[in-house]
């Protein structure tokens, strides 16, 4: 993403705000605990919707990343079919060098297809706790 904005759709600036934010709520929580403060019915949502939260994030984030290396597998594959041809008109020895790297190029696009297959399966990992968690919703 070129313009700054991750594939997620978020500016770097925004995400690493609400990062900082999180963690600074996070540790004064941690140092409230340790004081003995017992968690409010406040406490306990703010946390459940900041679960909710991180799984969208983690959702939108494989997926994003499963389209990037589909993408590169795509790119891999044309770049694959222009040595192919390069090898085709190339002179003798041009021909094996164009050859190995059309395979290497194959070789990376298969590489980009698995990960983009792992990166589904973690997608839709995500999406179950995300269902289970919604599905329990908050209880008081």
């Amino acid at each position: 993403m070129t313009d700054g904005t991750s594939a997620t759709g978020e500016e770097p600036a925004k995400r690493a705000e609400v990062a900082r934010a999180r963690a600074e709520e996070l540790r004064r929580r941690r140092e409230e605990l340790d004081q003995g403060i017992p968690p409010t019915t406040e406490t306990a949502q703010r946390a459940y919707q900041s679960a909710i939260d991180a799984l969208t994030r983690a959702e939108k984030a494989h997926h994003a990343s499963a389209n990037r290396h589909r993408e590169a597998g795509r790119v891999h594959r044309l770049a694959a079919a222009a040595h192919e041809q390069a090898a085709l008109i190339a002179e003798d020895g041009d021909v094996e060098a164009h050859q190995d790297k059309a395979e290497r190029h194959r070789e990376e696009a298969e590489r980009h297809e698995a990960a983009a297959a792992e990166e589904l399966r973690r997608e839709l990992e995500d999406a179950g706790r995300h269902a289970d968690l919604s599905d329990q919703g908050f209880h008081q």
